[in-house]
């Protein structure tokens, strides 16, 4: 590739240009652009001349310099407080701050006597992408697409890019020439909205008026007449075992303002013969596994509790939990259940009762 001698003499003398330099404008303050860089980027032919003409064709090794400003190729590109490094890049659209996704860059140098001391400036953007060794530009070339040619300043060892600044290109396949993209015609600039004809445009005043909101309460909801469902017990090792499910209970949660949380526990007395009082089998008998049910719930953070063996359970015992934060809401409980009745114990129904409690945190 032929080095454009009066470039090759910009940029070896950058430093002492811009000492001196009265012809070139410092950068105002980046302003947004339409395709998402941080900041306008002017691209100057080998002439150094500003190409603002949508439709002029870049060729893949021609030499390109970039600049914040339209006035001169001078202009330096001002990268955020605290970044530690800088390059020109080459990248798929929408992948210009994910250095991993880069198809080509080549390592960017700061302006050692920058214009406003303490800046981090890079003078003289070098953006022809036949020079970015890093990466696979050849690559782009033989693809052809948009991509998206400029400047990045990076921090973490390159690593993590704060600041993008760069324009939209449209590449040919093979021979790797582009043009800018309508996006960024004109340097990237954003384009100008026209106001509204005369007489088809009017306002409205908007005032709606809020009220504050109200703390609900907690609490606890269990059908009426609600009763757990057994099945058919069996021998297990000889002993009765029978399993069942609980049934649905809710706990509802209506405190929008204090977001307290709360713990739920269950309670159970002991089992009582049906038709002899006198024979009762201890609640530690009686296995429950809470659950969650996703129907019905729409509070989160809403934790079951851990279960409760049959033959060694103890009771009181925690069912579910919520954390403080974010359990405003409807939230549907369940348990599985398993009841071993000691080989002592008399054939016949055992009945107790299963006592939910719910408080705050």
């Amino acid at each position: 590739m032929k080095i454009n001698k009066k470039i090759k003499s910009a940029v070896v003398g950058a430093v002492s240009l811009v000492l001196v330099a009265s012809g070139a404008s410092m950068a105002s303050a980046a302003t947004p652009q339409e395709n998402g860089s941080d900041g306008p980027m002017y691209f100057f032919d080998a002439d150094l001349n500003l190409v603002s003409d949508p439709a002029y064709t870049f060729d893949w090794d021609q030499e390109i310099l970039g600049s914040a400003g339209d006035t001169s190729y001078e202009v330096p590109t001002i990268c955020p407080s605290g970044t530690d490094g800088a390059a020109f890049f080459l990248s798929p659209v929408g992948q210009e701050r994910t250095v991993l996704n880069w198809n080509a860059y080549a390592t960017a140098l700061f302006n050692p006597q920058p214009t406003v001391p303490g800046n981090k400036e890079i003078y003289i953007s070098t953006l022809t992408p036949e020079t970015f060794i890093n990466g696979n530009a050849r690559g782009a070339k033989a693809a052809g697409g948009n991509y998206s040619l400029g400047v990045a300043c990076t921090i973490n060892n390159g690593v993590t890019v704060v600041g993008a600044f760069y324009r939209t290109i449209a590449m040919t396949p093979v021979t790797g020439e582009f043009t800018l993209s309508p996006v960024t015609t004109g340097g990237g600039e954003p384009p100008v909205e026209e106001p509204a004809p005369e007489g088809t445009q009017g306002t409205v005043a908007l005032a709606p008026t809020v009220t504050s909101a109200v703390n609900g309460v907690l609490s606890l909801s269990v059908p009426a007449g609600a009763a757990a469902t057994f099945g058919a017990p069996t021998l297990i090792d000889n002993k009765s075992t029978t399993t069942g499910t609980l049934g649905a209970v809710t706990v509802n949660d209506g405190r929008v303002l204090t977001v307290n949380g709360w713990d739920l526990t269950a309670n159970v007395a002991d089992f009582v013969n049906s038709v002899d009082a006198t024979s009762i089998i201890g609640k530690s008998q009686l296995g429950v596994a809470p659950s969650v049910t996703a129907a019905g719930t729409t509070a989160t953070g809403v934790t079951a509790a851990a279960a409760q063996l049959a033959g060694s359970a103890s009771y009181p015992a925690a069912f579910a939990s919520a954390a403080a934060g974010n359990t405003v809401g409807a939230s549907v409980l369940d348990a599985g259940l398993t009841f071993v009745a000691p080989q002592s114990k008399a054939a016949g129904t055992y009945n107790s009762t299963l006592t939910l409690t719910v408080v705050s945190k």
